[in-house]
């Protein structure tokens, strides 16, 4: 077994609705809007409606409590060198999220330690990481031999830990995308998830400049303004400088009541 580092996790933007922004613009028309949707749709081909407009309008609303017409723009992204372990507690935790997930039948064996994910923590303890390679080790040996044997790979995969690299396909409303970005940007977030939003917000923030500005960690301004996690894990967070926590406000609102 080679001593390969393992493949960096990678995220791509496949592609969206076709213009986010028209779609958006016209799904909000629709809400709150006497004019017909086809009227608003032929002003928008036309470019009676301009582009500029639209993208005014639809920034200022993405940050409303008008949520519904959010759901109808999706994204679509791609992620390779996600832990199984990751990629299960993903999916568990994200609703109204299409996806796909590599099988586990088509491990690629020659892969070596590179089919495995080695957390940081590990890479910072060398017994613990010898371990761990002798661990891949023993692994592959026994998938190999499974194989030898003649055992189904849908049998033998039951044999792979969930540090297995994993690859995923996906797509999300933006409403989705902001309740993603708001929990995986935190620094609670396990270290792939964080790893995996950073990479999406700068790409929305490279593809969508004016969606981009109401995306971001829940503690940030143009979010939720406060963190809401226990405050012993919030001022251990390097966030706590600059954000204020959910208690204060409450204590800075009994005070407000007191003094009136």
């Amino acid at each position: 077994m080679t001593e390969d580092t393992q493949p960096n996790l990678h995220v791509e933007f496949l592609g969206c609705s076709n213009d986010p922004i028209e779609v958006l613009f016209s799904a909000y028309q629709v809400c709150h809007s006497t004019d017909p949707a086809t009227e608003t749709w032929h002003k928008i081909k036309s470019g009676e409606i301009s582009r500029s407009t639209m993208e005014s309008f639809v920034e200022e609303r993405i940050g409303t409590n008008q949520t519904a017409p959010l759901r109808q723009v999706q994204f679509i992204f791609v992620v390779d060198n996600l832990s199984s372990t990751s990629s299960a507690l993903f999916n568990r935790y994200q609703i109204n999220l299409d996806r796909d997930e590599t099988s586990h039948r088509y491990i690629d064996t020659e892969q070596d330690p590179r089919i495995f994910v080695t957390p940081p923590s590990f890479n910072k303890n060398k017994a613990v990481l010898k371990q761990w390679r002798s661990l891949q080790k023993d692994i592959l040996s026994f998938y190999l031999l499974c194989e030898e044997e003649g055992i189904q790979p849908e049998e033998a995969k039951f044999a792979l830990p969930m540090g297995t690299v994993s690859r995923e396909q996906f797509s999300m409303g933006f409403q989705t995308l902001q309740q993603f970005l708001d929990h995986q940007l935190c620094e609670k977030a396990s270290w792939e998830g964080r790893e995996m939003a950073w990479q999406i917000l700068r790409v929305m923030k490279k593809e969508f400049p004016n969606l981009s500005s109401r995306l971001g960690i829940k503690c940030w301004e143009n979010r939720n303004l406060f963190c809401d996690e226990d405050t012993q894990f919030y001022h251990g967070c390097k966030w706590s400088q600059t954000r204020p926590h959910k208690n204060d406000l409450t204590e800075m609102w009994r005070l407000n009541r007191k003094i009136s």
